[in-house]
């Protein structure tokens, strides 16, 4: 009998490590390689906005020795139109940036299995911003066994973009990431080849050029937005003169434009600049030279004053944020491959903005930047009428 009874003991106490052993297997991932997962952190958050969030986590995750898992199965481009689903090779319904990237995966689990944890996790931990931000993460963040990774929510970086002077800061990093990390699907890749080939990038000057849209209303507490916007006037006159400072004949020269405003791709084709442009989905609205304060002003409340009707007009107007009927995919596609051509020039005049920031980072530190709210600046400084635009050229 006592032997039975030992017996007995020593066999529950093997199931018992054999249990332990298994399940220390099956969360030894989260032990050995620690784990930042990264969603879509904003619901009405840009296209590069997230690109831009996914840069600061490569950066983050590198210096820190953690896996990085990239999960955008939420926001403004997310597709579930039935034709996009069966018609495009690379959907995901778990992961919008994989309709144009390859998925960014440095774990062993694949994207479903990420999915299904973060259905039955609600209640995750998110770092903080400042936790992003610190060139190492390990001294923040706490990985045990059996302790699942934390993630990156919006609410944690609400306050992501108040670094001031981040572009400097980050152009040389981020440029390096760009072209180590991120993998365009052929399609993509095909689509911005076959535009420089036929604008014949490789041999001309190439002026390239954002007008920033997408969402045009204006915010003075906003990192991107800025209380005014350049009339179309001086947008051209900038270009003419950064040409007749090149010294090269027209001919030689291409100014590649992006902007979601129709009426700014009408101007600049008479303008003689030898303006080209991609097939995107554009506003019929201009915001030349709008100078307003929506600094009080919110989406969708109803607003007497003449600020509020503008406010949400221009909402209402937005490609991104608006045109409910437009394909999503497109029009994330539309402003990726904008970017790229943006910065693939030797002269990028750029807005304020997450666009004309990753552009600026593709195109590295050798390519030539103008800041056109400072041009613009500058220019008011010296034009006593405001439209006097031969006095661009003042400093020539």
């Amino acid at each position: 009998m006592h032997h039975r009874k030992v017996a007995s003991w020593i066999f529950v106490t093997l199931c018992i490590m054999m249990l332990s052993i298994f399940f220390a297997i099956r969360t030894s991932n989260y032990v050995e390689t620690p784990t930042l997962l990264l969603r879509n952190w904003h619901p009405n958050g840009g296209f590069h906005f997230n690109i831009a969030i996914i840069n600061h986590a490569i950066s983050a995750c590198e210096k820190s020795n953690h896996k990085l898992v990239v999960l955008l199965d939420s926001g403004l481009y997310k597709e579930d139109r039935p034709h996009f689903m069966a018609d495009n090779p690379y959907y995901n319904k778990f992961d919008w940036f994989s309709y144009y990237f390859e998925p960014i995966n440095q774990t062993d689990k694949p994207l479903p299995d990420w999915k299904k944890w973060v259905d039955h996790n609600p209640s995750m931990k998110s770092i903080t911003p400042s936790e992003l931000k610190q060139p190492m993460l390990g001294s923040t963040l706490s990985y045990k066994r059996r302790i699942a990774p934390k993630t990156f929510t919006y609410a944690s970086i609400e306050n992501f973009y108040g670094i001031e002077n981040g572009e400097d800061k980050y152009v040389e990093e981020f440029h390096r990431i760009w072209h180590q990390y991120f993998r365009l699907r052929p399609h993509i890749q095909e689509m911005v080849d076959d535009f420089k080939h036929e604008h014949d990038f490789a041999n001309k000057y190439v002026i390239t050029f954002h007008y920033r849209g997408t969402d045009k209303y204006n915010n003075k507490h906003g990192y991107e937005d800025d209380a005014e916007h350049p009339p179309y006037e001086f947008c051209s006159a900038l270009v003419k003169k950064i040409i007749k400072k090149s010294g090269r004949p027209l001919r030689d020269v291409v100014t590649f434009v992006a902007t979601d405003e129709q009426p700014f791709i009408e101007h600049m084709k008479k303008e003689n600049v030898n303006a080209v442009f991609t097939d995107a989905i554009r506003s019929s609205v201009s915001t030349s030279g709008l100078d307003m304060d929506f600094s009080r002003c919110e989406q969708g409340e109803i607003n007497v004053t003449q600020e509020g009707k503008v406010y949400n007009e221009l909402i209402k107007q937005s490609v991104h944020r608006g045109m409910q009927d437009k394909s999503n995919y497109i029009k994330g596609r539309d402003v990726l491959v904008d970017a790229i051509l943006l910065g693939s020039g030797n002269v990028f005049i750029k807005s304020r903005g997450n666009v004309s920031n990753q552009a600026s980072w593709i195109g590295g530190p050798q390519m030539e930047s103008v800041d056109l709210v400072d041009a613009f600046n500058a220019y008011k400084k010296k034009s006593q009428s405001g439209e006097d635009w031969r006095t661009i050229y003042d400093d020539l």
